[in-house]
């Protein structure tokens, strides 16, 4: 829940600011970045600030006004009121939040992105001050998208520090090349300015074709350093720009050990039977191969476009056949906010062999139900120790019974996995159809407010009209 601004801006009273915790404490240079990324609102009487159990990571300050605190029953437990000592303090700054905040009246709101600040001060309180940080002047929006992504909120403000001191700084030109499909990885890139094109080289057909367009605040690259196999996309500039880049050495200890967990078989195994659900990142025909028993399959191509059809509240357990490709998509989906664990050693290795529906040791069928052709063999030529077996009709009868019934759970299979894969694709129209409601909704408070703001400027328009007229009117009057 979210309050409604009847205003937007960015805030310039820095001398209120400065006495505002823990924005008091930044030295000139950094509240001076801080504040240039602060924002304020002005909010209605009974407008909601924020829900319980909300995730905003937003450090949210009074200016004016009064606020409410409210519990899950509805009954206020706290009141804060501007000028007073706890609204130096952000309001209700646990994430989650643990409870509702409502404005009881007209009040004005300033809120910035909390790891941003916690980012701040502890640049601010480190004794190294390497780090790429630039005035706000120069367009630090592409920072803010990128602390804000579920990727970084998962590292301490030691280990941002050290990636942004660690991040190097890259001037490009429109038509430049940065990844190569095919080439090994080195570097994972964020767009600190500037558009890139991913494409990918059709198989066997000898031409490009567009799979995704980035901008800033947008990462990419992390694939190939994730799994150690080959550039997948090839990636060029569309425009002149500017990209942040980070080596494989430093990714990998800053960002995988953060962002990919492993896990055994047995504990995944346990994990599966506490609700967790196996997702298999294979291609479809090595899925329908074998598979383990009510998992979903989402090929790793096919990961980003998929993820916001996966639900939030389950764990994955990611599985391939070695764990290369389990690995990028952990990543990829760690940084959508989804808790997921890899297969540790894949498929291949860590999985027991009677799991997956084979066996490596060549079963002989019992002599209870070989079949023996009493025709081609003589009675004399028998073995007295070779007992003859034929099957009686039960037999052959249960035979028949068992092949039926395994034939019935295999196209029950199908049929699961078929409906498994049509229910993501129905989440993902679910998702793509929200996604348009709320660009929907926010064009129509947009027209709204270009319909008042039209409104008064007739209004102001008919009233000055008016005035012209009995200026012209009055010395007529006179005379």
């Amino acid at each position: 829940m979210k309050a409604t601004p009847s205003q937007e801006k960015k805030f310039s009273g820095q001398e209120i600011l400065r006495d505002l915790i823990p924005l008091n404490s930044l030295t000139e240079t950094r509240f001076k970045e801080i504040t240039g990324t602060l924002t304020i609102e002005d909010v209605s009487a009974g407008s909601y600030l924020f829900g319980e159990g909300d995730r905003d990571n937003r450090s949210i300050y009074l200016l004016d006004g009064v606020i409410n605190f409210i519990d899950s029953s509805g009954k206020v437990t706290g009141v804060v009121a501007a000028g007073t000592d706890p609204a130096r303090y952000p309001l209700a700054n646990q994430q989650p939040r643990l409870i509702t905040g409502r404005a009881a009246t007209k009040s004005v709101i300033a809120y910035v992105d909390s790891t941003l600040l916690d980012v701040m001060l502890t640049l601010d309180q480190s004794d190294e001050d390497k780090t790429v940080l630039a005035s706000p002047a120069a367009g630090e929006d592409w920072m803010t998208r990128m602390l804000q992504s579920e990727a970084l909120i998962k590292l301490t403000p030691t280990d941002i520090q050290k990636l942004l001191q660690k991040l190097e700084s890259v001037n490009v030109k429109a038509g430049d090349i940065i990844i190569r499909q095919g080439d090994e990885g080195d570097y994972f890139y964020i767009i600190r300015q500037g558009k890139c094109s991913v494409t990918r080289l059709a198989s066997g057909e000898g031409w490009d074709v567009p799979l995704a367009e980035l901008g800033d605040g947008d990462c990419f690259g992390e694939e190939a350093l994730v799994s150690d196999a080959k550039r997948n996309a090839t990636i060029a500039m569309i425009s002149d720009g500017t990209l942040m880049r980070l080596s494989k050495q430093d990714f990998i200890k800053l960002l995988k050990k953060n962002l990919v967990r492993y896990m055994n078989y047995d504990l995944a195994h346990e994990s599966i039977r506490e609700g967790s659900t196996w997702l298999d990142v294979r291609l479809a025909d090595e899925y329908a191969g074998f598979s383990f028993e009510n998992s979903i399959n989402v090929p790793l191509s096919m990961i980003r476009e998929r993820a916001t059809s996966l639900d939030p509240e389950k764990k994955y357990i990611i599985c391939c056949d070695t764990g290369r490709r389990s690995a990028s998509a952990a990543f990829l989906l760690s940084q959508r906010g989804l808790d997921v664990c890899v297969l540790e050693s894949g498929m291949n290795k860590s999985v027991p062999t009677e799991m997956l529906g084979a066996s490596t040791e060549k079963k002989e069928q019992p002599d209870s139900l070989k079949i023996v052709d009493i025709d081609t063999e003589s009675p004399t030529s028998k073995s007295p120790d070779r007992p003859l077996s034929i099957p009686c009709n039960d037999t052959v009868r249960e035979l028949d019974k068992l092949a039926r019934l395994q034939q019935e759970r295999d196209t029950a299979r199908k049929e699961t996995r078929s409906a498994k894969n049509q229910l993501v694709e129905l989440r993902q129209e679910i998702a793509d159809l929200r996604t348009y409601m709320t660009s929907y909704i926010a064009k129509a408070i947009q027209l709204e407010s270009v319909v008042e703001q039209q409104k008064k400027a007739r209004e102001a328009l008919t009233e000055r009209i008016d005035r012209l007229c009995d200026q012209v009117t009055s010395p007529a009057k006179r005379k």
